[in-house]
């Protein structure tokens, strides 16, 4: 009996709903030889068309001097997979047939959806490595206690490192992503309670806990993921208190199981995101003041994947401004080094994805 309870409960209780990935728009050409069959040219060159799409929309977590002799081994895998990430697309215009080369050319607009995207990079080690491993930190607390919660934290914790994520605990290395969020707990059949439907509560108690979490940048406080819900049950034939327990652990583990709240996904996802349409970075440089600033402004948007560069102030004796960056942390950082402001070089003191601190010597 005992074993029929569990199972209708976990059927009752257990779920909770996805949060949606973020679906990239490009603009791609692709290209096919001529042939006497038009309409499988048109074909062809659609298919090269998709697969360059696709491999623009996540192309940025890809950094080609990291990954090295594996560069090509890691977009072929992109590439035999590009088909099921185009969500949608048309034709822009018509087809081009330049007889004198021999090729075909087409354009399209595809909408690239990256949840799976992202979830078949995240099968490669090599491409979570030019994301540079981001630490991470978790800090779930209890809405009634206001506390650390122990049960879910730890259950977090441990799937997030199964999934790949270097996660930090206490002061000692300092995170560079912090997981943020407020943990309840609700009875909804109590051990003892023989009012309960069914009288199911003289046998088992059940409970659900309930998560409101969010990821930011530690630096910057920025939005990496915005505020998600996600809820786990858990039950007991021992114990109100065994049941409660299950229910903390069960949500620290659904958070990151991709059926459920999938956070491994919305991190890598969202940050995918924030690259393609432009990450928010930081600069504070030390000791500078207006005119240097101004100057290493004008250097900053000279440079490959800058978009923007505004908000140009003093604070506390250090010139910052903020910029929008379509190129990965490394990237950035290679193209920093070879900055000359004046008579002086650009040297990092400290760098994370949302802030980069720097000097002039």
């Amino acid at each position: 009996m005992r074993s029929c309870v569990a199972i209708l409960f976990l059927l009752l209780l257990g779920g909770a709903a996805n949060g949606a990935q973020p679906d990239v728009e490009v603009v791609a050409s692709g290209m096919a030889a001529i042939g006497s069959d038009r309409a499988a040219c048109i074909e062809q060159a659609v298919l090269d068309a998709k697969r360059n799409a696709v491999e623009q929309a996540v192309g940025v977590l890809v950094d080609a001097e990291a990954l090295a002799q594996d560069y090509e081994v890691v977009w072929e895998s992109i590439r035999t997979r590009s088909h099921g990430y185009i969500k949608r697309w048309e034709m822009l215009g018509e087809p081009e047939w330049d007889t004198r080369s021999g090729l075909l050319k087409v354009r399209i607009r595809a909408v690239v959806g990256t949840t799976e995207a992202v979830k078949d990079l995240w099968q490669i080690p090599e491409v979570y490595n030019a994301l540079e491993r981001p630490r991470v930190q978790v800090r779930l607390i209890s809405a009634e206690t206001r506390q650390t919660e122990p049960h879910a934290t730890s259950a977090l914790v441990h799937a997030l490192r199964v999934r790949g994520f270097e996660v930090v605990e206490g002061t000692t290395t300092p995170p560079e992503v912090l997981v943020l969020g407020t943990v309840r707990t609700e009875a909804v059949i109590r051990l003892g309670d023989r009012s309960a439907p069914y009288r199911l509560g003289e046998v088992v108690g059940t409970c659900k806990a309930f998560a409101e979490v969010r990821v930011v940048w530690a630096d910057s406080g920025a939005t990496i993921v915005p505020p998600f819900r996600c809820e786990a049950a858990g039950i007991s034939f021992n114990s109100n208190e065994e049941a409660e327990r299950e229910a903390l652990r069960n949500l620290g583990t659904d958070l990151v199981d991709e059926g459920k709240g999938a956070l491994a996904q919305k991190v890598v996802g969202a940050w995918l995101a924030q690259l393609q349409n432009g990450l928010r970075v930081r600069f504070v440089l030390r000791n500078a003041d207006y005119r240097t600033l101004a100057q290493f402004a004008d250097k900053l948007r000279e440079m490959r994947g800058v978009v923007s560069v505004q908000g140009e102030r003093m604070e506390a004796g250090d010139g910052v401004l903020e910029a929008v960056v379509k190129a990965t942390p490394a990237v950035l950082r290679r193209q920093l080094l070879r900055l000359q402001v004046g008579a002086k070089r650009v040297v990092i003191l400290r760098h994370s994805p949302s802030v980069v601190r720097l000097a002039l010597r």
